[in-house]
């Protein structure tokens, strides 16, 4: 035999690599498993008595067969006109509105209405302005001096 033909193949060696990690993998499993299983028995027992308590709820005999609450088909029949009519005095007010065809014109008057209202002097205070005001306002508000004892 020649040394090409003595040496494993490429697909031999990453096999036997695949193999290793799945049994690692699988045993480490097992292992975390069989840790938590056996972590305390009390527990266990309790989880058990737990989940078999709650495992028979819920039953669908337990449901009501027919809801007894609920409106009948003529309240909901009188609710839906209500709505329909309520609609059709909505839409009527809706078309009873102007149809604003002159934009700028309108706009030129909500503009003179707005700067008609005379603005408060405060509002118109810049940021600088505000900060100076209230660090003023925090060095008025500094206590005195404590007086000197004798």
């Amino acid at each position: 035999m020649t040394g090409p033909e003595m040496n494993a193949s490429a697909v031999k060696k990453t096999g036997l690599l695949v193999a290793g990690a799945a049994v690692l993998a699988v045993g480490g499993c097992s292992t975390a498993l069989d840790t938590a299983e056996s972590a305390d028995p009390a527990e266990s027992a309790r989880i058990a008595e737990i989940v078999n308590a709650n495992r028979i709820y819920p039953k669908w005999e337990d449901f009501p067969k027919r809801g007894t609450d609920g409106p009948t088909v003529d309240q909901v029949l009188t609710e839906v006109a209500g709505l329909r009519a309520d609609a059709a005095a909505l839409q009527g007010q809706v078309a009873a509105m102007p149809v604003i065809d002159d934009v700028a014109g309108l706009e030129t008057d909500v503009r003179a209405r707005v700067e008609a209202v005379p603005i408060s002097p405060d509002t118109q205070r810049t940021r600088e302005q505000l900060d100076t005001f209230a660090r003023d306002l925090r060095e008025r508000a500094r206590a005195p001096a404590p007086i000197p004892r004798r």
